[in-house]
């Protein structure tokens, strides 16, 4: 089955939530290994590709090169616009449930730590790894190691989060940056 999104897309998707979340930083070593695990848990759990785009084993990880490129000029900064929006309505329930869980997962971990865990020995990376070279890891390898691991991912629903909103500002509230909650 094809998939309906590029990695650019998710990418943009998760630096919107990210936004979205107080005190939280993403930053493109972060956002390449949150993209990974997201290919490698919608391939094991609904066997079907998120994107099409090819995950190549870099030094520092699992790396999708564009996404790489577009947010190469942010260096080690959290990275604070999407290349593009992302409308999430174009998402399923499924999808949307999918992307959430990955970030619940795994979003709470710095771009160093799950770049270790990428390369601990056994995963897609450190089976295709040359020092020098990029090569790609096949899909089929990646949906293979995570299938294997379906136990070790918590599933939550996005609408049952439980994320605070905002309906009105409070009168006695002087600018709309008092409606900043955490």
């Amino acid at each position: 089955m094809k998939a309906k999104f590029s990695a650019m897309e998710i990418a943009n998707f998760y630096v919107q939530l990210v936004e979205t979340i107080p005190g939280d930083s993403i930053d493109n070593l972060k956002l390449n290994k949150i993209l990974y695990y997201a290919q490698g848990w919608s391939l094991a759990l609904f066997d079907r590709p998120l994107f099409e785009d090819k995950i190549e084993a870099w030094e520092y990880g699992p790396v999708i090169p564009e996404v790489y490129r577009a947010y190469k000029v942010c260096g080690r900064r959290s990275i604070e616009d999407p290349e593009n929006s992302f409308d999430e309505s174009i998402l399923s329930t499924d999808e949307l449930n999918l992307l959430i869980d990955v970030y619940t997962n795994y979003g709470q971990y710095t771009g160093v730590a799950l770049m270790n865990k990428t390369h601990e020995p056994g995963t897609p990376w450190s089976r295709v790894f040359e020092e020098g070279k990029n090569k790609e890891i096949n899909q089929k390898d990646i949906a293979e190691y995570f299938k294997k691991r379906k136990g070790t991912f918590e599933r939550f629903h996005a609408d049952e989060l439980n994320m605070p909103t905002v309906s009105a500002v409070p009168l006695e509230w002087d600018s709309p940056e008092d409606s900043v909650y955490g």
